[in-house]
C-alpha cells in the first residue's frame, strides 16, 4: 500500500492513519463527521479514494446505478447468496473443530457439539438452516434473472457461471447431508448416490468412487467430508470471483429495458456511504434474525445413529431434490432421472445461446415468460409428486406404527408430556370393522372399565386421534381388515436411590415408560380374478418405544422435583 508523504512526516502515527483510512474508506474524523451529517462530499471526493488504493474496495464499484439497486428489481438475491455462503463458511469452521469424519465417532461428535460445546447447538442450527436458505436464495436468484431476461447479451457468461454456482450450491448442501451420520443422512445419501449407479456406462464406477466401495461406509463419509470442507468450497470461491468479475465488467442489467415507455436514469447511488451503510444494516438484521429464529423456532434434529440394516419409513431426498424423486416415480430411472434431468440442466446452461430474441421487454417475450411460468408450475407439481405422501402404496399397520411409535424420530405418543402419560400400567384397545362401521373401544388394563377420569386431557386427545386413525386406515387399506389396535403404557425404569452407606433400588421416581402398539387384523389377499379374499389366519404387527424423561418426576407428582 502506498504511503503518502504526509504520513511519512507523521511517522508511525501517519502510517497508522493511512492504513486505517484504507480499511475505513480513506476517511478521517472530519470526513466521517460530514458523512454522518449528510453533507455533500468535497472535491476531490475522499470517499472514492479508497477504491484506488484498497483491493477490498476496488472490487466494489464507486457507485451503483439506481436502477440496479431497486429492491423490487434484484431483491438483493445475489448479495444474499454470498451472505449465506460466508455464514456457512464461518459456522462450518467452528463445527469442523469438534467434528470427526469417522463412522465410529461422527455421531458421537455431533451429540457432543449439540450438548457439550458452548453454543454448539446454535451453531449447528444456523449452519443447517443457512444451507437450506442458501439453496432457496440461489434458485430464486436464477428465476429473477430468467424472468427479467438478464441472461441475454452481453451477459451470457454471467448466466453460465451462475448456473455453475447453482450446481455447486446443490452439491455443497448435499455433501454435508451425510456428515451427521444419522438415519436421515444415511438413507438420503443412499438414495442420492444410487442415482449415479443408474448412469449407463460409467455410472457404477462413479457411484463406487463416491461411496469408496459397494456400500456407504467410512470411505463415503471421508469423501463427502473432504468434498464438503475443501474441494467444493474452493471451487465455489473461484466461480464466485469469476461471476462477480463478470458482473462488474458488464454491470447489472438495467430495469428500463424491460418496458417500452420507461426512460433510463443516470442517477447513481454512491458506494460510500449509502451502499455501505445499507449493506451493514442488512448484515446486522439478517444475522440477528437468523440467530433469533435458530434459537427459538428451529431445531436441526439428530435422528438415531445410522443403521444400514434398518430402513426408516418414508425415506426421502432433501427438499431441493423432490423434483428428481418425483420424476423417478414417473418411469425408468435412467430415462427420467438421468436423461430428462440431464436435458433440463443442459438447456438451462445453454439458455442464452438458445434464446436468440435480442429484446428484454416483457411484451416481446410473452412466449418465454409463459413458458417460464408453466415450467415453474410443472416443477412444483413434480416436486409434490416426490413427497413420500404421493404415489406410494400405504399400509395401514405401518402408517399407524410410524405415526405413534416410530423407530426413527418422535411419534404422536412422544408429543404428550412425560408426566401426563399414565404412571401406572394402562391399556387402550380399539376395534373397527370398516364393512359395517362398527367401533369397539375402551380400557382393558389391569382392571377393565371406562377411561378413568384421571387421564390428562392431552393423553385423552391422543387416544381420540388414534381411534380416528384406526378408522381411516381400515377404510383406506382394504387389506387391513377388522383391525384390533392395542396401545399399552407400562412403567419400566424407576429411579435408583443411593446413600452414603449402600446402594439400593426404590420405587420412588419413574424414569422410563414403555409404549407398545400391538395390531392384529384378519389376513386377506386377492385371488386369480382379483377379488379380495379373507383367510382364517390373523396378521400381527407389534412395535414399542421407550419414553425417557430428563428430570425426575415422582409418582403422583405433576411437576419435576429437584
Amino acid at each position: 500500500m502506498a504511503v503518502s508523504p504526509e504520513s511519512k512526516r507523521k511517522g508511525f502515527g501517519g502510517w497508522l492513519t493511512e492504513v486505517s483510512r484504507s480499511f475505513f474508506p480513506s476517511m478521517g474524523a472530519r470526513e466521517w463527521r460530514e458523512t454522518l451529517r449528510g453533507e455533500p462530499a468535497p472535491r476531490p471526493n475522499p470517499r472514492m479514494r479508497v477504491h484506488s488504493n484498497s483491493f477490498w474496495y476496488h472490487i466494489r464499484p464507486r457507485s451503483l446505478s439506481e436502477e440496479a439497486t431497486a429492491w423490487y428489481y434484484t431483491m438483493g438475491l445475489g448479495w444474499m447468496s454470498f451472505f449465506f455462503f460466508v455464514l456457512e463458511a464461518i459456522t462450518g469452521l467452528v463445527l469442523m473443530i469438534y467434528y470427526s469424519p469417522s463412522p465410529n465417532e461422527a455421531y458421537a461428535t455431533m451429540t457432543q457439539i449439540m450438548n457439550d460445546v458452548p453454543l454448539g447447538g446454535l451453531m449447528r442450527n444456523v449452519h443447517r438452516l443457512g444451507a437450506h436458505f442458501m439453496v432457496a436464495v440461489v434458485i430464486l436468484h436464477m428465476l429473477r434473472t430468467y424472468f427479467t431476461a438478464s441472461y441475454k447479451a452481453p451477459r451470457q457468461f454471467i448466466w453460465f457461471t451462475g448456473m455453475i454456482l447453482l450446481f455447486m450450491t446443490l452439491l455443497l448442501s448435499f455433501s454435508g447431508y451425510l456428515l451427521p451420520w444419522d438415519q436421515l443422512a444415511f438413507w438420503a445419501v443412499t438414495i442420492g448416490s444410487s442415482m449415479a449407479d443408474a448412469a449407463p456406462g460409467v455410472g457404477p464406477a462413479i457411484g463406487r468412487l463416491l461411496r469408496g466401495g459397494a456400500e456407504i461406509g467410512a470411505g463415503a463419509l471421508l469423501r463427502f467430508y473432504l468434498l464438503h470442507i475443501f474441494m467444493l468450497p474452493m471451487l465455489t470461491i473461484i466461480f464466485i470471483s469469476i461471476h462477480y468479475y463478470a458482473v462488474r465488467k458488464q454491470e447489472i442489467s438495467p430495469i428500463h429495458e424491460l418496458f417500452e415507455n420507461k426512460k433510463p436514469t443516470k442517477r447513481k447511488i454512491p458506494f460510500l456511504p449509502d451502499q455501505v451503510f445499507f449493506e451493514l444494516a442488512v448484515i446486522v438484521v439478517l444475522t440477528f434474525a437468523f440467530i433469533f429464529i435458530n434459537n427459538f423456532f428451529w431445531d436441526a434434529k439428530l435422528e438415531n445413529h445410522a443403521n444400514a440394516l434398518e430402513t426408516p419409513q418414508h425415506t426421502q431426498a432433501p427438499w431441493y431434490f423432490f423434483w428428481l424423486q418425483g420424476m423417478l416415480k414417473l418411469g425408468d430411472k435412467i430415462v427420467w432421472g438421468l436423461g430428462i434431468a440431464g436435458i433440463i440442466f443442459g438447456a438451462l446452461f445453454l439458455l442464452p445461446y438458445i434464446d436468440r430474441n435480442p429484446s428484454r421487454r416483457f411484451k416481446d417475450r410473452k412466449f418465454a415468460v409463459a413458458g417460464g411460468i408453466v415450467s415453474l408450475i410443472v416443477f412444483i407439481v413434480v416436486s409434490y409428486g416426490g413427497l413420500p405422501a404421493f404415489g406410494i402404496q400405504k399400509v395401514g399397520s405401518n402408517e399407524l406404527a410410524v405415526s405413534y411409535v416410530p423407530v426413527e424420530g418422535e411419534g404422536r405418543v412422544m408429543e404428550v408430556p412425560f408426566d401426563q402419560v399414565p404412571q401406572e400400567k394402562f391399556v387402550y384397545k380399539v376395534y373397527y370393522d370398516a364393512a359395517v362401521g362398527d367401533f369397539k373401544e375402551g380400557e382393558f388394563g389391569v382392571a377393565e372399565g371406562p377411561l378413568p377420569e384421571a387421564l390428562s386431557p392431552v393423553f385423552k386427545e391422543m387416544l381420540l386421534e388414534l381411534k380416528h386413525d384406526v378408522q381411516k386406515w381400515a377404510e383406506y387399506d382394504v387389506l387391513f381388515v377388522r383391525p384390533t389396535v392395542t396401545l399399552t403404557i407400562e412403567p419400566w425404569l424407576y429411579q435408583q436411590k443411593t446413600d452414603a452407606a449402600e446402594f439400593s433400588t426404590a420405587v420412588d421416581g419413574l424414569l422410563q415408560k414403555r409404549v407398545t402398539l400391538d395390531m392384529e387384523w384378519t389376513t386377506a389377499g386377492y385371488d386369480a380374478e382379483g377379488n379380495l379374499v379373507e383367510t382364517p389366519e390373523k396378521s400381527r404387527y407389534t412395535q414399542y418405544k421407550f419414553l425417557n424423561r430428563n428430570g425426575v418426576v415422582h409418582v403422583g407428582d405433576t411437576e419435576p422435583r429437584n
